[in-house]
C-alpha cells in the first residue's frame, strides 16, 4: 500500500509550488508591472487551484476526514476549504473582468490561506491521523482515495 498521507503531502507540495507562482505574479501586479503576462499566470494557477487542488481537498473530505471520526478537530479545515473555494471563484471573476488590483489582492489572500492550511495539515492533522488510524485505518483511507479518483 502506498501511504495515503504521503500522497496527500506530495499533492501539497505541488500546490505550494503553484502558490509561489501565484504570489510572484500578484506582487508584480501590485508593483504596477504590465498586467497581461501576470494575469495569464494567475489564470494558469487558478486552473490548478480549481482543478487538482480542489479535487485534493474534496478527497480529504471524502477519504480522510470520515475515518478520523466525529471528535476530530476538522471544523477549521472544512471552513478553510469553503473559504478557499469562495476566493477561487472571486479570483476567476477578477481575472476575467480583468481587475488586476482585485486579482492581486485575492491571489495574495489565497496564498496566505492555503500556505497556512497546508502547514497545519502537514504538521498537525496528518500526524494526528497517522496516530489515530494506524495501519488498518490508513489502508481504509487509501482505498477511499483510490475510489475517489
Amino acid at each position: 500500500m502506498t501511504d495515503p498521507l504521503d500522497l496527500l503531502i506530495a499533492e501539497h507540495n505541488v500546490a505550494l509550488a503553484a502558490l509561489e507562482r501565484l504570489e510572484q505574479a500578484a506582487l508584480a501586479l501590485r508593483r504596477g508591472d504590465a498586467a497581461q503576462a501576470h494575469l495569464a499566470t494567475l489564470a494558469e494557477v487558478h486552473l490548478l487551484l480549481t482543478g487538482p487542488v480542489r479535487r485534493h481537498n474534496e478527497k480529504e473530505e471524502i477519504a480522510l476526514f470520515p475515518e478520523l471520526g466525529p471528535d476530530a478537530p476538522l471544523a477549521p479545515f472544512l471552513e478553510e476549504h469553503q473559504t478557499l473555494w469562495r476566493l477561487e471563484q472571486e479570483l476567476g471573476q477578477a481575472i476575467t473582468a480583468p481587475q488586476p488590483d482585485r486579482a492581486a489582492r485575492l491571489a495574495l489572500d489565497i496564498v496566505d490561506l492555503l500556505r497556512a492550511h497546508i502547514h497545519r495539515e502537514n504538521e498537525a492533522l496528518f500526524p494526528l491521523a497517522r496516530e489515530r488510524l494506524g495501519t488498518a485505518g490508513l489502508v481504509r483511507v487509501a482505498a477511499r482515495l483510490a475510489s475517489a479518483g
